[in-house]
């Protein structure tokens, strides 16, 4: 389970949760696979090599699961995935691709590349619109939408785990046991009193968050570990070799040089394979962090905004997309909560601009010691 908590009470959307929170006076907890996790001695590096563990977690899901769906990007971590099953020659029944023309880090190149490299050709290809209307209003189908307690969408493109795509899937299969694997994000390591601990942010979990047919492939327990510990052996050496400061409270990936090739060196780190083309992770990466940061017009016309930061939305505000409208509706009625935002600003939540509403502070996870 990937679920924000008060207590002992599970909330999908972080607004939500943030707004239980703020009711209640109780801490917010992200809670990441804990009840698995809490049975593993994190300390002890499993003895299996980490290709050995993927493609025995790859076998198991496929004995396991009439149908199997990956949600593929051409990025590090759903590449590497892919690599998994086709190197050991595991079916996957459909391969979802998200795309957007004429862009960088989503490039109509990459459903082209599948399409004629796929070693399977029992093998379904689907290639999605990234701001696939249709698909969108199954996100947002309204203006209240960002109050459901269900999958936040922080970005206004298509999530390949959100409610658009998930619904398309259960129209194909919803009379089969399906799952939904994707790759979500890699191991973040702390360094306190001399020991690395392994810790996640529940930003990175929103789009898989209540939905049991998910399936985040490197959250097993034992390829967890195992990529935590070659993580904590990689910036241990690269920390010698360069002479980097260590500090109590340190980030691992903060050692690696914020670039592309860094970017790279720090997913290799991890034992993840090169992206389908290279740069694809750091171009959607740097994409991610643009968009994060929109403002949204909550004194005037809502629906004029800086073009620079999200020129789809933008265009599609002025074309009157039914979509576009209601997903930013839902941020104004958020804005409207005066007394929420005015603690959500008190006590840090938001990271930047008080009108920057999809830019919230981090909640981690427990951390688990994985030694000096």
């Amino acid at each position: 389970m990937y679920a924000y908590k008060i207590e002992n009470k599970f909330i999908n959307n972080p607004y939500l949760a943030l707004h239980e929170s703020w009711k209640t006076g109780k801490k917010l907890e992200f809670y990441c696979n804990d009840q698995q996790f809490d049975q593993h001695n994190w300390s002890a590096e499993p003895e299996a090599t980490l290709d050995f563990l993927m493609a025995d977690y790859a076998v198991r899901l496929r004995d396991r699961h009439e149908r199997l769906v990956l949600a593929y990007s051409g990025g590090t971590d759903s590449h590497t995935i892919y690599n998994v099953f086709k190197n050991n020659r595991i079916h996957i029944d459909e391969i979802v691709i998200k795309t957007e023309k004429s862009s960088n880090h989503l490039p109509t190149a990459t459903a082209d590349w599948m399409r004629q490299n796929h070693w399977d050709k029992t093998t379904v290809i689907t290639e999605v619109d990234n701001f696939d209307q249709d698909l969108k209003l199954k996100e947002s189908p309204n203006e209240d939408w960002i109050w459901r307690n269900e999958r936040s969408l922080f970005m206004y493109g298509l999530s390949p785990m959100g409610q658009g795509v998930n619904d398309m899937l259960e129209q194909r299969y919803g009379n089969t046991d399906f799952r939904l694997i994707c790759g979500v994000e890699k191991p973040r390591l702390i360094y306190r009193n001399n020991h690395w601990y392994h810790r996640q942010m529940g930003l990175c979990f929103h789009q898989i968050m209540g939905h049991d047919k998910i399936i985040p492939f490197f959250m097993e327990p034992l390829i967890a570990i195992k990529q935590a510990h070659l993580c904590k052996q990689a910036v241990k050496q690269l920390i010698t070799i360069n002479k980097l400061p260590l500090y109590d409270n340190d980030w691992a990936e903060a050692k690696w040089d914020k670039n592309p090739d860094g970017y790279r060196a720090w997913c290799n780190s991890t034992g993840r394979h090169d992206e389908l083309f290279l740069g694809v992770s750091s171009a959607q990466k740097i994409m991610n962090e643009v968009l994060d940061r929109v403002e949204f017009n909550l004194s005037g016309n809502w629906k004029e905004m800086d073009r620079s930061k999200d020129f789809r939305l933008s265009y599609d505000l002025q074309d009157s997309s039914q979509a576009a409208e209601n997903y930013t509706k839902g941020f104004l009625n958020l804005s409207g909560e005066f007394g929420f935002i005015e603690w959500l600003r008190s006590n840090g939540w938001l990271r930047d601009s008080d009108s920057e509403l999809r830019r919230l502070n981090f909640v981690w996870s427990k951390e688990y010691d994985l030694g000096i």
